[in-house]
């Protein structure tokens, strides 16, 4: 099947390599052109995506029946705006693929439609949750240290040796050298962006 392949990372330290990769070994798949895009899906609205509009655009001029996903909360994380891309794909014969899921969308009007999108309903909650959640921890955090009269960060003219540092994050060079994307490293090593970054950057 003719598809076109669309990923996406939330932050510019993050690759989508990972994705295409993954999905472009797939040989039921005739992947023609791949769309990349570095922003949010959960601040930023599917309509002021400019890279998924183009993806979308070209699905329609060059008549591609399929498009591909890594995951749920590629296309976005607001399930509202999700589904109604999703039922907008349909009514133009266009499937989506969802990799993580195994399961490819809007090809037939069969029974199974329906169970499917029961779980793309949940599995794009439970990402917009998730960020929710993650965003409310490090702030309440911040605010409970603070009122304990704590600092937030390191002690105040204290310098950590790189040695030191990259010892405290084996995890993140291990999963670095797998070529994982930093979103996959924060959920697996519960880390922020910036010592992902941080990481990187003493590895240079």
């Amino acid at each position: 099947m003719k598809a076109i392949l669309y990923t996406r990372v939330s932050t510019k330290d993050q690759s989508t390599a990972r994705q295409v990769n993954d999905m472009k070994s797939l040989p039921e798949f005739d992947i023609v052109k791949v769309f990349s895009e570095k922003v949010s899906g959960f601040s930023v609205s599917v309509d002021d995506r400019p890279i998924l509009q183009k993806a979308l655009s070209y699905l329609k001029t060059n008549n591609i029946k399929c498009i591909m996903v890594s995951e749920v909360s590629r296309l976005g994380r607001n399930t509202h705006e999700v589904l109604g891309l999703i039922e907008d794909l349909k009514k133009q014969g266009v499937a989506i693929y969802i990799h993580n899921l195994g399961t490819t969308i809007n090809k037939s009007e069969s029974s199974s439609e329906i169970f499917t999108k029961l779980i793309v309903t949940i599995m794009a909650d439970l990402a917009r949750l998730e960020s929710e959640q993650m965003s409310y921890r490090i702030k309440s955090g911040i605010k409970a240290r603070k009122a304990n009269g704590l600092t937030t960060g390191r002690k105040i003219g204290s310098i950590e040796s790189k040695e030191k540092f990259l010892s405290k994050h084996s995890d993140i060079q291990k999963y670095l050298s797998k070529g994982y994307s930093s979103r996959e490293i924060q959920k697996l090593c519960k880390c922020s962006p910036n010592t992902i970054k941080k990481v990187k950057e003493s590895l240079v």
